[in-house]
């Protein structure tokens, strides 16, 4: 399971090397995303949360804001997607948070957030990717 896993990482990670995200993908995120999991690698060292709490649900609007829902409350950003980068912010003016596509189609996102080292000093990764699954907008009411 744990070379799957690895395999399947592997595979998302080097997929837009293989195939860019275009205009596509621009209309391809639009809709609901409820997160199934996420996965957190610090240095080597990874965790797989598979049932994250709560089950937020992003709604991709077609005029570029997106509706978090989850833990009872929602909150609108606003998205830009540019080739294979996904810029989330709290409003049009402010730089945002940049993601990286993995890999999207119908049914699943996978998006990878580089973070900053927790720790001082050199040649460290540390980075999350979240796992979505395509929702029926109706079923996402939290």
């Amino acid at each position: 399971m744990k070379y799957f896993l690895y395999a399947l990482l592997l595979m998302m990670t080097a997929s837009p090397f293989f195939s860019a995200c275009n205009a596509s993908t621009e209309t391809g995120i639009i809709g609901s995303w409820r997160i199934d999991s996420i996965y957190d690698n610090y240095n080597g060292f990874s965790f797989t949360n598979r049932d994250p709490s709560p089950r937020e649900v992003y709604e991709y609007r077609p005029d570029n804001t997106v509706l978090r829902k989850g833990m009872g409350e929602e909150k609108l950003y606003f998205y830009k997607v540019k080739d294979t980068i996904l810029t989330l912010s709290v409003n049009n003016t402010s730089p945002g948070d940049d993601f990286t596509i993995l890999h999207i189609d119908r049914q699943q996102l996978a998006i990878k957030k580089n973070k900053k080292p927790l720790f001082p000093g050199k040649n460290q990764t540390r980075y999350e990717v979240r796992y979505f699954s395509r929702i029926d907008s109706a079923s996402s009411k939290h």
